[in-house]
């Protein structure tokens, strides 16, 4: 197994519950550098306080500014304070990634040159409808316009080598159409995004994602166009 002492795990949190506290401690036997960014949340103080001192950074935006903000902040924090990292995972606050596949994405990012990791999701089992629809219509409108087949455009669980974040530092967008500008530049990347199958898990149908399919779907798209 790689040596997870060279990846960091980024986790942007807006609203986040407990299952964010079980993230961290199921995270920390293997990765020391586990940075946090709290997107503004509200009435969250017992959860973040509870991983204060299990991260090696608790980062704060005082209002709420976008997951694609909450992300640049902590490449911006990594890029300054962990020069030596070899890359970056990225995994979403609300249990739908589990510590295995963010450790099999974290490997594959140490071995990786020229190109992002994806984790993405099978859609095989009980998935909510909103979910299976959201992602079958942008991966398809995806692959459409640039030629790419990517199987889950809407994964958060991506591997960033640490000479591309200065090149998702440069991408434009604040919320979640910047996680689809990454899938877009990734067409100029040295190599093709690496996909890798990571298990579907959707908890109380879903109801804690902050993501809205059609809304967000339709903002993503939208972002395709304006390069």
């Amino acid at each position: 197994m790689s040596d997870m002492n060279d990846i960091a795990v980024l986790i942007p949190a807006y609203q986040p519950d407990t299952k964010l506290v079980g993230l961290v401690e199921a995270l920390r036997p293997d990765f020391p550098h586990v940075v946090v960014v709290d997107d503004g949340s509200a009435g969250c103080d017992d959860v973040f306080g509870a991983i204060r001192n299990r991260v090696e950074a608790l980062l704060v935006h005082p209002a709420n500014r976008g997951k694609g903000a909450a992300l640049k902040t902590g490449f911006a924090w990594i890029r300054e304070h962990l020069p030596g990292v070899a890359g970056v995972v990225t995994a979403d606050a609300d249990g739908q990634h589990t510590p295995d596949d963010i450790r099999r994405v974290a490997e594959a990012t140490a071995a990786r040159n020229g190109g992002i990791v994806l984790g993405v999701r099978t859609f095989e089992g009980p998935v909510p409808f909103r979910s299976r629809f959201g992602n079958w219509w942008a991966s398809l409108f995806f692959l459409l316009r640039t030629g790419l087949a990517i199987r889950d455009t809407q994964t958060g669980l991506r591997g960033i080598p640490a000479d591309m974040i200065d090149r998702m530092l440069a991408l434009h967008g604040d919320r979640y159409e910047y996680e689809m500008r990454m899938l877009v530049d990734a067409r100029r990347h040295a190599s093709p995004p690496l996909q890798i199958p990571i298990k579907t898990i959707y908890m109380e149908n879903n109801r804690s994602s902050h993501f809205r399919p059609f809304r967000d779907s339709l903002r993503t798209q939208v972002a395709l166009w304006r390069r």
